[in-house]
């Protein structure tokens, strides 16, 4: 015999029964499992980027602000050549006086040490030029190194 609509219906209803009971026991054990940090942690896209430093050292933002650059050239006025006394920007090492002179490309802000720890003697530099709108270092400023760093101080631009 063929089975009435109503039949049907109430074993749907006790499949769908199961399907919730089963469906919402997931649900409880899947936030019981996210409470736990270490599981956390692994699915959180965010905290797994959290100090991860970006790729090719740029910046996460769009945009950027305009800064101010200008040029600085030193020399050297002791000797002509110093290929172990190097400028550093910021901390970073970017040119030795291998020529005699150096060509730095600076912000404002940027604070330029020339290091000359490696000599034993005394070194004097000098500011031979600077660009348009550089108020600091002033040209012919000189500084000298007795086997040490010495800082021109941090850079200043008018725009």
């Amino acid at each position: 015999m063929r089975k009435s609509i109503f039949d049907r219906l109430e074993h749907w209803e006790q499949k769908l029964k199961v399907i919730l009971a089963l469906f919402f026991s997931f649900l409880i054990v899947l936030q019981i499992l996210l409470s736990q940090e270490p599981v956390r942690f692994y699915l959180s896209f965010a905290e797994r980027l959290e100090g991860v430093p970006w790729p090719g050292g740029k910046s996460a933002v769009a945009f950027s602000l305009p800064t101010a650059t200008g040029e600085v050239k030193i020399r050297v006025c002791s000797y002509f050549s110093f290929p172990r006394a190097v400028v550093l920007v910021n901390g970073r090492e970017v040119a030795d006086f291998q020529d005699g002179e150096v060509s730095l490309k600076v912000c404002s802000g940027d604070e330029i040490v020339i290091d000359g720890s490696a000599y034993d003697c005394q070194l004097v530099f000098q500011i031979t030029a600077v660009s348009r709108g550089v108020v600091w270092p002033p040209v012919d400023y000189r500084v000298t190194t007795d086997a040490s760093q010495v800082s021109l101080g941090k850079v200043w631009i008018e725009r």
